[in-house]
């Protein structure tokens, strides 16, 4: 790859959105190494050399979900909720209020700026059930961020409450909610999401539909990507390009978060239809293409460590990305893979130290509160 073609990819996205045909020609036309120039230059222009995090601390509220889908290894079908009942070994729960609030002292003393509350999508919680939760959560902690609930989980519990998504937000907004956390996007194209999903969840059209209802209302929080199972390039650029597309109609994403596909004990895994994990390759080429994408309408493009380790995340860091996520404390759904989560406030700034760049403890929305 010469020099000058390098020049000039950075010079046109700087000053142009990229298109799907730019996109993938940048793709097919760099190797790995001038790609991550490309992204780490990028990244430097649009967000300089601090690399932030959120001291964050997950609750999940239930595993049972009427979902189960094949790329989730965290889940208990739904379906055998009522033979779970009496049994004393059930794999199955749903947390009462009382057991909310003791996760919640666990937070406390962990010193969190933000609560991250996902669950399965169980048809018998109700409206006032969530309400009780986020209000618990806010009691507890005012002084920290909630930030709550995937975008399918914001549907599901709005279609089986027969209420609009207008209305629940604004109620989930009223007992506490601050942001939401943009999960569940998964991968867009429809041919893709009938294999690693189920017609529980939405479809990435309705996704991005109830994205921008969501952020109409000043509800905000992240965009994600599903990577690393049966997609191609071409999807993964079509998903980047949509999100952008989404964001420069109606803002409201504060970053975008590539999850790797954690393989081990997933019913894709199960069914033979994935074997290995995405390369290390592959995965340096997407937070190139993040950032080439997506930098300048959403400018933190964030490194999920707990799914690719802290060692590639360094890796990614010096690739486009310019954000940790989070310190993930209590995570279970990517350790129900076999993932080993656990840190620490100095270990996540020892990462970023360890690469030359500056570590930042940041709140939910991006603003520094403290700089190592």
């Amino acid at each position: 790859m010469q020099q000058y073609d390098e020049e000039y990819w950075i010079d046109y996205i700087r000053n142009n959105e990229i298109s799907k045909k730019e996109s993938l020609e940048l793709y097919s036309s760099n190797d790995i190494y001038s790609l991550m120039k490309i992204g780490d230059y990028l990244r430097a222009y649009d967000t300089g050399d601090t690399v932030s995090y959120a001291a964050s601390y997950n609750i999940n509220y239930t595993n049972y979900c009427a979902a189960s889908c094949p790329i989730c290894a965290y889940y208990v079908p739904y379906k055998t909720k009522k033979f779970e009942i009496d049994k004393e070994n059930k794999k199955g729960y749903e947390l009462t209020k009382d057991i909310v609030k003791n996760e919640v002292l666990k937070a406390k003393n962990l010193n969190v700026t933000e609560i991250h509350m996902v669950g399965g999508f169980d048809p018998d919680l109700n409206i006032e059930y969530y309400e009780s939760i986020l209000k618990e959560i806010k009691k507890s902690l005012p002084e920290i961020t909630l930030k709550a609930f995937t975008i399918p989980e914001i549907d599901f519990i709005a279609r089986t409450n027969n209420v609009s998504i207008k209305e629940l937000v604004e109620r989930f907004k009223e007992a506490g909610m601050d942001a939401h956390t943009g999960g569940g996007a998964e991968i867009f194209n429809p041919e893709i999401r009938k294999i690693i999903t189920t017609d529980e969840k939405i479809s990435g059209e309705k996704w991005l539909e109830d994205a921008k209802i969501i952020h109409s209302l000043g509800i905000r929080g992240n965009s994600t990507m599903t990577y690393g199972h049966v997609e191609t390039f071409e999807d993964i650029i079509d998903h980047m390009i949509k999100l952008r597309d989404n964001q420069l109609e109606v803002p409201g994403f504060l970053s975008f978060i590539p999850l790797k596909f954690s393989i081990p004990n997933t019913p894709l895994y199960k069914m033979g239809k994935i074997k290995y994990p995405s390369s290390g390759e592959r995965d340096i080429k997407i937070y190139a293409m993040a950032r080439a994408i997506l930098g300048k309408s959403i400018r933190n493009i964030s490194v999920y460590w707990v799914a690719l380790g802290k060692e590639m995340a360094q890796i990614a860091l010096m690739s486009g990305g310019s954000d940790l996520v989070g310190t993930a404390f209590s995570e279970k759904v990517f350790g129900a893979t076999d993932r080993k989560t656990g840190t620490t406030i100095e270990e996540m700034n020892h990462t970023i130290n360890d690469i030359g760049r500056i570590p930042a403890l940041r709140d939910t929305f991006y603003n520094v509160k403290e700089y190592y």
